[in-house]
């Protein structure tokens, strides 16, 4: 507990410090760099310095370096050094503790109370990657963009993937929802991910994500629903030795600007900010393929039971969480749903 205290109070010490330092100063449309002076972009996430999700980040401060004659100096924070949970990213993203930050789809939905953002937690709608960003780079990302841009401080940039869901547990080889029965299985809050996993059978079981491996060793939990990369990364798999590859959502991340801060910059700032987004965009998917194979790869050599389900058995766990998706999808809209069943060709 003083621990968590402590913490607490480094964060928020560390953002009045940023800001006491000028991030988040309002500074006239179109004006900063205009004097050719250093502009400083702050950007934070959650991982490892070496995580494939910091990595992109990385790109991002490349490109912007480059392409502005070194101009701009972008600050990374890694690690969850300066926030402790992608809610304070959003946060410090509002109020310009922050410059630029990804997010979790379901978190900008959470804090933006963008319902368009749901989209991603409707199980089985996505195929592969490939769907999800005919959606994101289309006509459905521009409700994306207006949405966010409408209802924060915030510009929308993009969105790439960081891993499929898969399901690690310590009890059972899962291969059918039967399977997972009784289990207790632990999921954000978020209603269609904790209705999905209790679709299945299972019992969705909300910790923190902090408490997972702890909790998996206690027997507080028997599993946990998120991507291979993180399983792998988070060493889950050393408490949860089965591993069933349902991948029935994807995890985007969305990565956004401050609108204030984005205003304030020259227009030639400005296509350098845009550009370096594109650049850490495109290498972010690359990233994400590259990780979740990797990801597979180790967790077999380290002896992780692997179940790839057949199509059949594929079969049964959209059927087992059809009643998630017609429980919840006021949560997404129902227009929202339309519209991107359209663009993906696909019926209800």
């Amino acid at each position: 507990m003083r621990k968590l205290k402590l913490q607490s109070i480094f964060f928020s010490f560390m953002a009045i410090v940023l800001v006491l330092s000028g991030c988040g100063t309002n500074k006239e449309a179109g004006t900063v760099g205009a004097d050719g002076g250093k502009v400083v972009i702050r950007m934070a996430n959650l991982v490892t310095d070496n995580n494939f999700l910091n990595t992109g980040y990385k790109k991002f401060k490349e490109v912007a370096e480059k392409e502005s004659n070194g101009q701009i100096e972008v600050q990374i924070y890694s690690g969850g050094t300066l926030t402790p949970s992608e809610d304070m990213e959003y946060e410090m993203l509002q109020t310009g503790v922050l410059d630029v930050v990804t997010n979790a789809a379901f978190i900008v939905a959470s804090n933006a109370k963008a319902p368009s953002y749901n989209i991603f937690d409707v199980p089985f709608l996505f195929s592969n990657e490939e769907e999800m960003y005919k959606l994101t780079d289309g006509e459905y990302g521009e409700v994306l963009r207006h949405d966010l841009e409408s209802k924060s401080n915030a510009y929308y940039l993009g969105v790439f993937s960081i891993g499929s869901f898969a399901i690690a547990n310590n009890q059972r080889e899962i291969r059918k929802p039967d399977d997972l029965k009784g289990l207790k299985i632990r999921s954000t809050t978020t209603p269609l991910q904790s209705g999905t996993i209790s679709a299945m059978g299972a019992n969705p079981t909300p910790i923190s994500y902090g408490e997972i491996f702890t909790s998996l060793q206690q027997g507080t939990i028997d599993g946990v629903q998120t991507t291979t990369p993180l399983i792998h990364a988070d060493r889950f798999y050393e408490a949860a030795e089965h591993l069933t590859l349902t991948r029935h959502f994807p995890l985007p991340h969305v990565l956004m600007v401050n609108k204030s801060f984005y205003d304030s910059l020259t227009d030639e700032l400005k296509y350098v900010v845009d550009k370096a987004a594109e650049e850490q965009i495109k290498y972010a998917r690359e990233l994400a393929i590259k990780a979740e194979k990797d990801a597979i790869e180790e967790m077999k050599k380290e002896g992780v039971k692997v179940v790839e389900p057949s199509e059949d058995e594929l079969e049964l766990f959209k059927k087992a969480v059809q009643p998630a998706v017609d429980n919840n999808i006021d949560k997404v809209g129902v227009e929202n749903y339309d519209m991107a069943l359209d663009i993906l060709g696909k019926s209800k």
